[in-house]
């Protein structure tokens, strides 16, 4: 209380004294008000930004920055370039927009790059392109699991060879990375696999192997041989049995042909 009593004094004290303090003192509160004033109206006239689209490649970050620097529309990057941000009253605008156009693409091209594709392509390069459509549908595909952030499809497919015996089968490997406290089950990597090796003719879920950003394998390769599918008591079993049926053969060849003549 006896602060601000000191203060009033002062002020009085300043408002009373000699023309030119307290002039000083009224341009220094109009300057003060002035640079409040117009602090406030810049605060209220600042765009509120909102998301665009978050979890952005930076295929489809570039891209779509691209675009609104073409549409004139300002934008603001997150730290990590992954997020876009627009004034909040054009967010759904600007989405449909940039939807009508493809993107985000979610990682790679799909089959929208034969949407482009001229009359004069040859068909290495056609192949090529399908290729690589193939592998961003994947990827696209594998992103709509809710546990997925990114996804990245590769495929290898040999050359075709004259000798059936010599011919190579398709191979693929998936890079996936996992959203923040997710993880994916043995099931929906097993479905990620099947997945794959169905869209790519000749590819076997034996020749899929999905990874994710950590460096660890997720899918199991299935032993399909009959060796892989018994255990060690079966395969004895087995043999007990295969040695019994030897055993009754042979006897029954030696009644006919004679002791130890039966090979």
């Amino acid at each position: 209380m006896e602060m601000e009593m000191s203060l009033m004094q002062r002020l009085s004290q300043l408002l009373l004294s000699p023309s030119k303090n307290r002039t000083f003192l009224v341009a220094t509160v109009l300057l003060l008000s002035a640079i409040g004033f117009g602090s406030l109206i810049f605060w209220n006239q600042r765009p509120d930004y909102q998301t665009l689209f978050s979890n952005l490649t930076q295929e489809d970050a570039a891209e779509i920055v691209s675009k609104l620097k073409e549409r004139k529309i300002p934008y603001q990057l997150s730290s990590n370039g992954g997020a876009i941000l627009v004034p909040r009253e054009q967010v759904y605008e600007v989405r449909l927009a940039l939807a009508s156009e493809g993107l985000p693409k979610g990682g790679g091209v799909g089959f929208e790059v034969f949407d482009r594709t001229s009359f004069g392509t040859t068909d290495f390069v056609q192949r090529l392109n399908y290729q690589r459509a193939l592998q961003g549908e994947l990827s696209r595909t594998i992103r709509q699991m809710k546990e997925i952030e990114q996804a990245r499809v590769h495929i290898v497919t040999p050359k075709e060879s004259l000798f059936l015996d010599e011919q190579k089968k398709p191979t693929a490997s998936v890079l996936i990375k996992t959203r923040s406290g997710m993880t994916l089950a043995p099931a929906q990597v097993e479905g990620i696999v099947h997945l794959v090796a169905s869209a790519v003719e000749g590819m076997e879920p034996n020749n899929v192997t999905v990874v994710d950003t950590s460096g660890r394998i997720l899918s199991k390769k299935n032993d399909t041989t009959l060796l892989g599918q018994l255990t060690a008591t079966q395969l004895e079993y087995q043999r007990n049995i295969e040695e019994g049926l030897k055993k009754k053969v042979q006897g029954m060849l030696e009644e006919v042909l004679g002791f130890n003549k039966a090979i």
